[in-house]
This record gives C-alpha cells, structure tokens and sequence, in this order.
C-alpha cells in the first residue's frame, strides 16, 4: 500500500516489519544533500567495530571551531587526505553576526567543513566523508582529532504521516494473524471546547520574579491564539530570535550556494505549510509540529514562556549542527543573562523533540553533542529530549546522553530522556524506545495540542450532498480547528519540559552558577517526586 512518509514523498508500504530506524527515500537524501551508510560496505579501522546505519551530510565533516580556524590543522588533515584526492574547505559566512559567533562561541563548537574532490581528481563518485574521517582515524587516532565527526541528519520523534483518521494509525502482524496498532493519532484534526490556559497579568510577583522560560527548538512557530508571538516587553507567549534564524540560515545558504545546491531558508522563525510542494498546496509532514510542541509546554505550565528556535525544516529534518547552533547560542544567552544580570533573557529548560542513531556507540561519535548539552546544564539548565519511536534500544541522541539508572554511562543527570506513555498512562506506547538511559516517562500518544490554523489542498474522500451542506469524510489536512491529536516522544517530550517550568517558576532565581544548579536540580527532583505518584509511573513504565 502506498503511503507519505515522514517527508511529503509517496513510499511503498513495507508490509509488517516495524519501521526502519535509518531509511530515508533517495529525494529526501537530495533534498538534504546526504547519503546513507551501509555497514556492509562502510570501511573502517582496523580492529574497529561494525559502524551501525546512519544518514549524513554528503559533502561535510565537522570541526571545531579551535581546529577550523587553524590553517595548520587544516593543511595536516589534507595531507592524510590527498590519497583519496580530496580536501577540506573551511567556509563560514561573510556577516558581522558570524563574525561575532566566532569571537564569541566556545572554541570547541563544531562548524561543518566542505569536503570536496582535489582539482585535478580522476573519479566517477562523489567522495565520502565517513571513508575521509576513517583515512583520518588511522592516520592521527581518535583522541587527536578531537571532535571531527560526521555532519547527521537529525529527525523530529514524531510519528510519521498516513493521513488516516485517529485510531487506524501504524501497525505491525504479531504473529497471530492478528495486527497491533503502534500508536493513535497522526495529526489528526479535533474540535477543542476548553477556555485556553489562565497567566498571571504580573509574571513579577511569581516566585522567581519572572516567567520561566523553556527553549523549544523545532520547526518554529504558527498562528494560533492561545501562542501569540511578541517582544520581550509585551510578556508574550512566544518569542523568537531573528538573530538566531539568520545564523541558522546563513550558515546553510553559504555551504549550499559552495556546492551548488539550493536549500530552504531557515531565516523565518515562522512554520511554513507547504515549502517541500508549494504548488500543491499540500501541508508538509511535520509543519505544526514546533506549534503542537509549543502547546503542550502551554497546557502543563500555563505562566511559562516559550523561546521558539526554528532549526527543523517542514519534512522532519536538519542536521545535528543546527542542533548544536542552537545549544550553543541559547548557551551564550544565558552566561550573558548572568554576566549582566538579565533575568529576561534567562533559559531554564531546552525542550528537544529530535535526535538520531550515530554510527557508533562510543565517546567519538557522541562527544560533540555531549560536550554542548553539558555547556548548559552546567549554567543550570535543564534539557529534556524524546527518547526516539523505533521500539528499540539502540541509542538515540541527545537523550541516550542522559545518565542511566546505575549512573555507569558517564551521562549527564540534567539531560532527561523521555519515553511515550499511551494516552491511559499505564502502558508504554508500542513505538516508544527504550534503554536504561530512559526512567522518566509521559503521555506522547493519542495527545491533543496546538496545531497552526491552515488548510491544506487534499480533500477528503468522501463528499455527498446533503441538503444544504455538503456531508464528506474527515478532512485530515484540514486545521482551522487549531487543535489536533498527535503520537510520538516528540510529544511526551514538551510535556515533562512543562512540568519542569512549572516547578522553576516556583524557584527563586539566581545568578550565582552554584545556586543556579541546585535550582535545577531541585525543580528535576519535585517532578520526579510528582511522576512517581502519577498514575503515568505505574509498573508497566518504571
């Protein structure tokens, strides 16, 4: 049976095996300027494991800041490179925001690097930057180059698109004959009769003298009543940073103009409906998915205020530097809110409903996203990330960074992975990921949210006159209700990164970086302490 997958395009149904956790279609692949890698052909060093499946960027690796600026550096890593007729090209853009970034990012911030053939190159292939970062391997070691790693594609957890009404959502055989339904919901439109979420008029006189803030880095923000979008002296619902999307979006346009490719501005922190197929119409898989987010985190802490960073594009997908962007800006933000005494521009929870397998599960592979979550937390930030929608226990970062229930990973206790909780909250929802880095647990299936309020050009299936109206099966893409139920850890996610803020805006607030931790680690503790008690925490999700 044909379907859409997670990106607009039309696939073939796989019959009854569970989704492939690395499978993107070739389109998605051009669009995004990736590749796949297969571990039956992949090289590796010697006495190396198996690299696991992956996506990446097709023409990049990255590099920290330190090493990229150091010409050097640079010239060593093409000498191991020549062989393979290849070199690295440092290409950042030419703006004075940038050139700020530079002054001003931590040294060991990754920036990707082009990798492109040599002039005089004999070759029929594109080169490939996992055999390019092998060749280096062997050559320098592991611990030398020091957080040279692939540039990943990095996906939304939410569970993908079918189109089909609540309830007939993905399903696998069990071996009896009989089908078991994964989850129950895919942006489905519903009709919501509740008054939106009551906030304080004066955000002052709460506890921690303000508003607490979570950081929401997803596909951006649409339209919608209860998410007004506004200046910081407006006490908005929403902010957004027009800094931020042009670094975003400067640093794709200047690598994709290099290489000769095009790419969908990141510039607007506004959600768009249809830039994968504009001249359809159609509402692309995960456009309002940043929107649904953002109401979640709305619905569990009314007072909050949510800071929306557009790094996904509408298919789901980015890559794990935009991540990284993005933690690293919100990073600077705060130590500058310290630094100055700047309670607004405060962060106290990132909310990431996004991740993806590396190739590996060792230090090397994962140190870049490690490094940058922990830059944060150790300013008393607390970041919450979904647990991924496999049904598997490989590991799916940043949230397999979370330390684990023994505390043997060397994780990071203020990083929380969050595993999906069906609707009831006494069971686990079937696509939900699991492993020993995963102990807090939230509804992400069959939720109900924010959705932005468009209509999309399908049309339902079913359309017969009745009277004076016209009687037509539900029209899936159709939003103007402004609410929809929706599956994934993308979900359960915003819902714990709420009860977080919650417990924050009942905190005072602090500059000091030591009171700053015990902050965070106190507002982790009484939700923990209230998880426990929730009906969500019975046997079945411990």
């Amino acid at each position: 049976m044909d379907k859409t997958g997670p990106n607009g395009d039309r696939e073939t149904d796989g019959g009854d095996r569970l989704p492939e956790m690395v499978n993107f279609p070739a389109s998605v692949l051009v669009r995004h300027r990736s590749r796949l890698l297969d571990p039956s052909t992949a090289v590796r060093s010697a006495g190396s494991a198996r690299p696991e499946p992956t996506a990446y960027r097709a023409d990049t690796l990255l590099v920290p800041l330190r090493q990229a600026l150091d010409n050097e550096t640079i010239a060593r890593y093409n000498k191991v490179l020549d062989p393979l007729q290849v070199e690295l090209t440092v290409v950042l853009p030419r703006t004075e925001r940038w050139a700020e970034a530079v002054r001003t990012f931590d040294p060991n911030f990754p920036i990707p690097v082009l990798m492109r053939l040599k002039d005089d190159a004999v070759t029929d292939r594109a080169p490939d930057p996992w055999a390019a970062l092998v060749a280096l391997r062997r050559t320098i070691g592991v611990d030398d180059l020091n957080g040279v790693g692939l540039e990943h594609l990095t996906v939304a957890a939410s569970v993908e698109i079918e189109g089909a009404p609540a309830g007939q959502g993905p399903s696998v055989a069990d071996g009896q004959g009989e089908r078991i339904s994964l989850s129950t919901g895919e942006r489905n439109p519903v009709r919501l009769f509740l008054p939106k979420p009551a906030r304080a008029k004066d955000p002052g006189k709460l506890a921690a003298g303000r508003r607490p803030v979570v950081a929401v880095m997803d596909t951006g923000i649409g339209p919608h009543p209860w998410l007004p979008v506004g200046p910081l002296g407006g006490d908005p619902v929403v902010e957004v940073s027009d800094e931020f999307q042009a670094l975003v979006s400067e640093l794709e346009t200047t690598l994709a103009d290099v290489s000769g490719d095009a790419v969908a501005s990141l510039a607007s922190p506004e959600e768009k409906p249809d830039a994968i197929q504009p001249l359809l119409g159609l509402i692309d898989s995960h456009s309002g998915h940043g929107t649904f987010v953002s109401g979640l985190v709305l619905q569990n802490c009314p007072d909050v205020r949510v800071l929306s960073l557009r790094v996904l594009h509408t298919d789901g997908i980015c890559t794990d530097v935009s991540v990284l962007l993005g933690l690293e800006w919100l990073r600077a933000r705060v130590q500058h809110a310290i630094d100055h005494k700047k309670p607004e521009l405060m962060i106290d929870v990132v909310s990431l409903s996004l991740g993806f397998y590396p190739e590996r599960d060792d230090h090397t592979t994962r140190q870049l996203l490690a490094e940058a979550v922990q830059r944060l937390t150790d300013l008393g930030v607390v970041v919450v990330a979904a647990a991924g929608n496999d049904a598997t226990t490989r590991p799916f970062v940043p949230a397999a960074l979370a330390l684990n229930a023994g505390g043997t990973n060397g994780g990071n206790p203020l990083l929380v992975a969050v595993g999906a909780l069906n609707a009831s909250g006494a069971t686990v929802a079937a696509f939900s990921n699991a492993g020993d880095w995963i102990h807090r647990w939230a509804p992400g299936d069959a939720v109900v949210s924010t959705v932005p309020l468009w209509q999309g050009a399908m049309q339902p299936d079913l359309q017969l006159p009745d009277g004076t109206k016209t009687r037509s099966a539900p029209d899936e893409d159709d939003l103007t209700t402004g609410f929809a139920v929706w599956a994934g850890t993308s979900f359960a996610t915003p819902v714990v990164a709420g009860l977080l803020a919650r417990e924050f805006q009942a905190l005072p607030d602090s500059f000091d970086l030591v009171k700053r931790k015990q902050r965070a680690e106190g507002a982790l503790k009484a939700v923990d302490t209230k998880l426990a008690k929730n009906p969500w925490r019975g046997p079945a999700a411990s």
